[in-house]
């Protein structure tokens, strides 16, 4: 099959069609994909931010159609419309078991080792060699899922326009969910690429009051907009602690910061109200640290609260649910589709900040 390659950090993509990719095992789908957001995420991995070893294949945001399923599969058959998130449960670990499967143990085990839950790929190149994945592989024409990540699409909604769920969307609604905000509580949004945009969307569904987007880009804030924010920041012409604090009379009730950066996470903790929460979605690179006014963060009593991903079986038919109703539109995210060959140049657009999510279509 035809699949775009990571073979070293910081180094083009190759599009090759010497791949060859194995059929499912036991509680295993093959999918055809039909699409693949391009998200941060993949960049830091072609980075080397996200140290998973080379060669590749990234891709994490994949709908397509069910083409072969595994043993012990139940709820999914050749022909089966489906979108994955891109955390895979095992079902079976402490977390997953107690309701918390976007902690799953298992995946977090294999997670960075570019493999499935049983430690292993279904992915090498014609002559043998190994090839790994990041989180699904979905830069390639087909891809091997576990059946817990994967979730039914209705007809009605078109595959291409559904592919960012599995990242932008899943992430979101996991974040304003650990945030338990309530209606009417002030909430600021650092970040308006495809994760912080999909956040404003769903704080406008749940009834938030004002919404403050916080970004560098001016066309980004004006979609933040649109898509529901009451107010704009631009953080590259102001102070936006002392602004957050001006203009809410203390602070923020809630700042969900989605943009993966040192500097902002450290400006979070220091402009939100005093007994307020700091959600962290964002993924800076692994190694990042902060420095942390401790008292600061004991005197207020500020929550600072880690959220990774929703849960991928009970929160993604949810979030399709919201798409059905007109809640929240994942399309209004996309800024351009791309063949697999001019993934390239998708990666560039991102990297510059002249995109917000990009569809990868391998045919």
């Amino acid at each position: 099959m035809k699949a775009a390659v990571l073979y070293k950090y910081n180094e083009p993509l190759v599009i090759e069609d010497n791949v060859e990719i194995d059929s499912p095992k036991s509680g295993e789908v093959k999918i055809k994909v039909e699409a693949t957001g391009l998200c941060h995420s993949d960049v830091n991995v072609f980075e080397g931010k996200t140290p998973v070893p080379p060669p590749l294949i990234a891709g994490h945001e994949i709908s397509g159609v069910v083409e072969e399923v595994g043993n012990e599969v139940i709820n999914f058959k050749p022909g089966d419309r489906v979108v994955s998130a891109f955390i895979h449960p095992c079902g079976k670990c402490k977390n997953c078991i107690t309701g918390n499967e976007n902690l799953c143990e298992t995946f977090a085990k294999n997670r960075l080792n570019g493999t499935m839950l049983d430690g292993t790929s279904r992915l090498h190149f014609k002559d043998g060699r190994p090839l790994r994945f990041f989180l699904g592989g979905g830069f390639a024409e087909y891809a091997v899922l576990p059946q817990t990540a994967l979730t039914k699409v209705p007809n009605e909604l078109d595959l291409r326009k559904i592919a960012v769920l599995g990242c932008a969307g899943l992430t979101a609604y996991g974040a304003v969910n650990s945030a338990k905000i309530e209606p009417g509580e002030i909430v600021a949004v650092i970040g308006t690429g495809g994760v912080g945009l999909s956040v404003i969307q769903m704080l406008k569904a749940i009834g938030a009051g004002r919404i403050i987007a916080v970004g560098t880009r001016k066309w980004k804030l004006e979609k933040a907009l649109e898509l529901g924010a009451t107010d704009v920041i631009n953080s590259k012409e102001t102070d936006i602690v002392k602004t957050l604090k001006e203009i809410t009379a203390g602070g923020p009730d809630v700042i969900i910061e989605a943009g993966g950066n040192q500097e902002t996470i450290k400006m979070s903790l220091e402009a939100v109200r005093i007994g307020g929460r700091v959600v962290l979605i964002g993924l800076p690179p692994t190694t990042a640290e902060i420095p942390i006014r401790i008292s600061m963060i004991v005197r207020n009593g500020i929550r600072i609260i880690g959220s990774y991903g929703g849960r991928p079986r009970i929160d993604m038919p949810r979030l399709i649910e919201l798409v059905k109703l007109g809640k929240y539109d994942p399309s209004a995210l996309v800024t351009g589709t791309f063949k697999l060959e001019e993934i390239n140049e998708a990666v560039k657009l991102l990297e510059e900040g002249e995109a917000i999510r990009s569809l990868i279509i391998p045919r």
